[in-house]
């Protein structure tokens, strides 16, 4: 019980050495806090793709598809074997 008061006697010389007197802190104390969590929406989890060369069990080379971000960001772009589509590459296709 003791090390609790000699920690707030300690917290209270702190805040005082920033200008802070003994009634803000109390104010603070005394404040009800409403905190809001919206959930998070469920993220887009795959890519439009064009392959530039034939994939076994996916695709031919030039075809459009929508893959895996995972897949792509671990197999596809390493290899160089697909690539994102942009508006530009869908004019040019």
């Amino acid at each position: 019980m003791a090390t609790a008061t000699v920690t707030a006697a300690s917290t209270l010389s702190w805040l005082h050495s920033f200008g802070a007197t003994q009634n803000e802190t109390t104010k603070v104390a005394d404040k009800n806090r409403v905190f809001v969590v919206f959930a998070q929406k469920k993220a887009k989890k795959t890519r439009k793709i064009i392959l530039k060369e034939d994939v076994e069990y996916l695709g031919k080379k030039g075809q459009l598809l929508d893959v895996k971000a995972g897949y792509f960001r671990n197999y596809l772009l390493p290899t160089g074997k697909a690539q994102i589509i942009t508006s530009s590459l869908l004019k040019c296709v």
